[in-house]
């Protein structure tokens, strides 16, 4: 496992392009794909009345616009200009294979080396192929070819860190920068779209006041991050959200420091030194943190209840906070985390001003693959314009 110094390193070079105030500037990017979205979900659904596999499409958006938002191109999913079923085959099989490398790693040198590892990478499908071609074109345009007033794609910082830091970025860190946010991005964000349609569509009132909330909030379309976190409401649905199903089946490994000792509830003690991973369901539905409906999805929770002073307030939201490992925690966090954020809350406000979206079967659960993450399906809608919004002022970002 990579040491904390050698990680430190590494991400020193690009800590404050991952800063919110830095992915802002590039909300551009984000804008063109919702609005090329927004145009296929009308052409593909809204006027042909088909019903929409959420996590299908949510899937086709968060690529697209991660992969724009890193080399000023997309795939053309959410177009169907790109093959979108054979870019993302055998994926699922070899994310797979690293979870068990992860929870096994012992054995992976062995299996890295086998028949299986050679199966697994032919059967990839054209994602990875394709995204080294869309970066490696990129490339060949130089620093700062797509640098504008309103934007600037992450490669184009990327390839300035190894001027300034010669000593950290080679070329094997600078292509990990580049294809990190790919892998990493994508899939998260499509998560979280879908589980928001799926937690709503079980539960209208919290879709009536999200609603209410947007519709007088005065929203310009697509909305920027500046206006969209200070919305209470919208905030709260989208971290339960996150709170109810937790990205990663399992986080990243940490090993015990030697100074410490950890002790388990049954007072078995595990020495340090050793390897030890967490899943978010372990703290994200601990009732002496979330209360006795730890289990229930209730946006509610994050705000300030009846009665409750604002400093009994401020605690409980700081004990939720610490229990909340959607983007893990420490010097390991998800440093794309405010790519998500920003991504998630300007594409949900967007959705609910103009559509509305309702499940298909309201009565169907949804299922899971889990691997790296977890990949919810089943998840089906339909969606209609909103009486008294409009696509065509949209369009115009009105």
């Amino acid at each position: 496992m990579e040491t904390t110094q050698a990680h430190a390193t590494i991400k020193r070079p690009i800590a404050n392009i991952y800063s919110m105030s830095n992915v802002t500037k590039s909300e551009k990017f984000i804008d063109e794909c919702t609005l090329q979205f927004i145009d296929q979900l009308d052409k593909e659904f809204i006027r042909t009345g088909k019903t929409l596999p959420a996590y299908q499409w949510a899937h086709y958006w968060a690529y697209d616009t991660v992969m724009k938002l890193t080399a000023s191109a997309d795939f053309g999913l959410i177009r169907g200009e790109a093959d979108r079923e054979g870019m993302f085959k055998g994926m699922h099989e070899a994310q797979k294979f690293r979870s068990m490398a992860i929870c096994m790693p012992w054995i992976y040198p062995i299996l890295k080396r086998s028949p299986l590892a050679k199966v697994l990478v032919k059967r990839l499908g054209s994602f990875p192929r394709r995204a080294r071609e869309l970066i490696e074109a990129r490339r060949a345009k130089g620093i700062t070819t797509t640098k504008r007033e309103d934007r600037e794609d992450l490669l184009d910082q990327f390839l300035q860190t190894k001027d300034k830091f010669p000593r950290t970025v080679d070329e094997l860190v600078l292509h990990g920068y580049a294809t990190t946010p790919l892998f990493a991005g994508g899939e998260s964000v499509a998560t979280i779209i879908t589980a928001v349609i799926y937690f709503l569509g079980h539960h209208p009132s919290v879709t009536a006041r999200l609603v209410s909330e947007l519709q007088s909030s005065g929203l310009q379309m697509p909305p920027h991050w500046v206006e969209v976190q200070k919305l209470t409401y919208l905030e709260a649905v989208i971290h339960e959200t996150f709170r109810c199903l937790p990205l990663g089946a399992a986080l990243s490994r940490r090993a015990i420091p030697p100074d410490r000792i950890f002790t388990l509830n049954d007072g078995r003690c595990v020495p340090s030194g050793t390897t030890v991973a967490m899943v978010g369901l372990m703290t994200h539905f601990n009732q002496d943190v979330y209360g006795k409906d730890a289990r229930e999805f209730r946006p509610e929770r994050w705000l300030i209840q009846d009665g409750e002073s604002p400093d009994g307030y401020a605690e409980r939201l700081r004990r939720m906070n610490r229990a909340d490992l959607t983007w893990g925690a420490g010097d390991r966090a998800c440093m794309g985390r405010n790519i998500a954020r920003c991504e998630i809350y300007k594409l949900v406000a967007t959705l609910y001003s103009v559509f509305d979206v309702e499940l298909a079967d309201p009565t169907k659960e949804w299922t899971f693959r889990e691997s790296l993450a977890i990949k919810p399906e089943g998840v089906e809608a339909r969606i209609s314009v909103r009486p008294g919004a409009s696509l065509e002022h949209l369009r115009k970002g009105e």
